[in-house]
């Protein structure tokens, strides 16, 4: 029935969303494919997970990245890889793998059955790449081969990812599962202590959070031209929009779980780096978006009420990408996805009462960003935070 009721209302949706996309970015065309770039993946996500396929989704994603990134990398200065305004690393266009890997996704789950809405998803995949082309950021080669990526990522027979992905996915559900059964006993009164182990842990924290120096480097037709250099950062992390992050930890017992961690972290480039590059921003500060999914272990009232944990998880970046490398240059103002991330944490919890915790955690994140510039132009660089966290967490 709910599933009936959302195919029909599902091309509205999809023709509301697009519409609004390009309302916030008109008239750049280049701003709306940087959205849609970000906006289907994102909506693709969403959608598998409610159709209980959101691991094999995340898997098939890192393979996406990885064949993105690859050949951008290993075809150095080849033709090929040459972007028309005088970039490099421009083959394959990780827009429109990255809008088509997120419209395909869509007709495989929430427009399944529903053709004009699927048409509308894949559209917008194709602005996607017609916006590339138009900036000059991309041939018509190169978005073709982007827009084979993100297709071929969804549609192959990748059956062994496939089924690692669903026995976390599977071990998560089952988890699921089994507070659905504490709840009930619980109601009925009858509730059974092995069951009792499973719980759901919603985290909110914020903290202190800085990032290492690294190496930044690419191409801004519109300003510097080629560049590469030394950076250092300044993490600000009370500054507005602040420092936080958000995690739930699906406990499948008393030592194991899984999490979904997202931390809205920031790296600002130094005054010295400004004015030893001639940048007149470098940032990313609304912010270093990092999207996890991970493992994690504790070891539950080791200490009385604190319990020390750790965890390890990967996913994407998108941050907020804020360039101008001139004062007359184009300035790159949006999100991107820009490859993949790790992250590790260490920490310990101390419970207040059977619901409510307070902790303090080491966060560790090592994102790798490769974003485009508006101008036509591309930034590559590698950021390593550090966070001390504190915050509290809700056990049900």
């Amino acid at each position: 029935m709910l599933q009936t009721v959302f195919r029909r209302i599902s091309l509205w949706a999809m023709l509301g969303i697009v519409l609004v996309v390009t309302a916030v970015s008109w008239p750049s065309a280049e701003r709306t494919g940087d959205r849609l770039q970000v906006v289907l993946p994102v909506l693709g996500l969403a959608c598998a997970v409610a159709a209980g396929r959101g691991m094999t989704y995340v898997g098939r994603y890192i393979v996406l990245e990885a064949a993105i990134k690859t050949p951008k990398f290993t075809l150095g200065d080849l033709a090929v890889n040459r972007r028309p305004n005088g970039g490099g690393k421009g083959f394959p266009s990780g827009h429109t793998a990255a809008a088509t890997f997120g419209a395909v996704g869509l007709t495989q789950t929430c427009l399944a059955g529903n053709a004009p809405a699927q048409g509308v998803a894949l559209l917008a995949a194709g602005a996607t790449g017609a916006s590339r082309v138009e900036a000059g950021a991309h041939t018509t080669l190169q978005v073709v081969a982007g827009a084979l990526i993100g297709w071929l990522a969804q549609a192959l027979a990748l059956t062994g990812l496939d089924r690692a992905s669903r026995r976390v996915g599977g071990a998560i559900r089952r988890s699921a599962g089994r507070l659905l059964a504490v709840a009930l006993m619980a109601g009925a009164g009858l509730m059974a202590a092995p069951a009792a182990e499973a719980e759901i842990e919603l985290s909110f924290y914020t903290g202190l959070q800085n990032a290492h120096s690294n190496d930044v480097s690419g191409t801004d037709p519109t300003g510097v031209g080629d560049f590469s250099f030394s950076a250092s950062w300044d993490g600000n992390s009370f500054s507005a929009p602040p420092y936080y992050g958000v995690r739930a930890t699906w406990w499948r017992d008393e030592a194991w779980g899984f999490h979904l961690d997202f931390t809205h972290s920031k790296a600002y480039a130094s005054d010295e780096t400004l004015a030893a590059t001639g940048f007149q921003t470098l940032e990313f500060t609304d912010g270093l978006n990092n999207i996890t999914v991970g493992v994690s272990r504790r070891w539950l009232g080791l200490w009385g009420n604190a319990t020390p944990y750790v965890g390890l998880g990967a996913g994407v970046a998108f941050p907020h990408v804020e360039v101008q490398s001139s004062p007359t240059s184009t300035e790159t103002f949006g999100y991107q996805i820009t490859g993949p991330n790790v992250a590790w944490i260490a920490g310990v919890s101390y419970a207040l009462s059977d619901r409510w915790r307070l902790f303090g955690e080491y966060k560790g994140t090592y994102s790798w960003l490769d974003a485009d510039l508006d101008g036509g132009g591309n930034l590559s660089t590698e950021i390593w935070t550090n966070a001390l966290n504190f915050g509290v967490s809700l056990a049900f």
